[in-house]
């Protein structure tokens, strides 16, 4: 296609006006209680953690545990449970959901096996060296809120040499898709009681276009086989970074005839043993969902075509808890 557009979007709700400690200001966010019932609630991603837990119970049974950004506790209390680790230390920043989690630790009688420990994990201090680390880092599109970069310090302060990391990789994927029912309404536009008003689907588009979107996609709205957009093979080795960024031309060839309005984004994680916790369209749904980065066009494309677009995804130097993403079509 010579079709050509580019984009550049900074993350879901980057364009609100932040607080100049971004940090604080994201740990506050999760004091709030609907997060973490949000999060509570998302059957895959417990699941998943419940199953690689079970896994490695061989690994875990009787050693030290290190919980990053533990929210209420609930991996800890579950590393006991059925893990039989011998003692977690839950590391969480956020003062109110710290209180929260000890008081969970207190009803469900495991104050001594799972310790709360108020603070950034980048600043706290443990006894020593723990087997286990267990985190549930991930953002929208995988790297969103960059908690990754905490658990890599965690990792490089105090897990033990052969020590296991929870979870132990992930990847980025990347999939052409189409927008019908907004293709149409805008399309209502074009004649709307005899009126030409086009205009305003413009700007409609362009406001669809102006930042990623989160949203539950239906699998039929794929137009072409995803595509790998990044890899984090082994997080045991993968260096800590300020300034982390991803870049791919990518290479869609479109099943069908249609009309390729936006780029998808989601992630899969990987714990061992074939665990995965998966994220894509096809799967049951997650909080994560996943991430939109509409063209600002409808492009068309036949069955059999190829649409090739380049990707960037870069950690934001004004706001390090975000990415910028940058999409350009070939």
């Amino acid at each position: 296609m010579s079709t050509k557009r580019q984009r550049e979007a900074e993350a879901p709700e980057a364009q609100e006006e932040l607080p100049a400690d971004f940090d604080e200001a994201y740990f506050e966010a999760y004091d709030n209680p609907e997060i973490h019932a949000l999060m509570l609630g998302d059957t895959q991603r417990l699941g998943s953690y419940l199953a690689a837990i079970r896994c490695h119970r061989g690994a875990m049974e009787g050693k030290l545990v290190l919980d990053v950004g533990a929210g209420s506790a609930v991996l800890s209390m579950l590393c006991v449970l059925h893990g039989k680790a011998g003692h977690v230390f839950a590391v969480e920043a956020s003062p109110g959901m710290a209180s929260v989690a000890r008081r969970l630790v207190e009803i469900n009688a495991m104050q001594q096996k799972v310790t709360i420990i108020e603070g950034r994990v980048e600043e706290v201090e443990l006894p020593g060296k723990v087997d286990i680390i267990i985190s549930e880092w991930m953002g929208f599109y995988l790297v969103h809120e960059s908690m990754l970069e905490s658990v890599l310090a965690a990792r490089d302060r105090w897990l033990k040499p052969q020590g296991l990391l929870l979870p132990s990789s992930g990847r980025i994927w990347a999939a052409l898709v189409e927008a019908e029912e907004l293709r149409k309404d805008l399309a209502a536009y074009e004649d709307l009681l005899g009126l030409d008003l086009r205009p305003v689907s413009s700007l409609e588009l362009q406001r669809y276009a102006s930042q990623p979107r989160v949203e539950n996609l239906e699998p039929r709205r794929l137009l072409a086989e995803p595509v790998l957009f990044a890899e984090l093979p082994d997080l045991r080795t993968l260096p800590p970074s300020g300034s982390r960024q991803f870049q791919a031309k990518l290479s869609f060839r479109s099943w069908r005839r249609g009309f390729a309005a936006a780029v998808a984004f989601w992630f899969d994680v990987g714990f061992g043993h074939d665990v995965v916790l998966k994220t894509d369209p096809g799967s049951p749904p997650t909080h994560w969902k996943q991430t939109v980065v509409y063209l600002g066009a409808f492009a068309e494309v036949e069955a059999g075509e190829v649409l090739a677009a380049e990707v960037t995804m870069a950690q934001s130097e004004e706001n390090p808890r975000q990415y910028n993403i940058s999409l350009e079509t070939l």
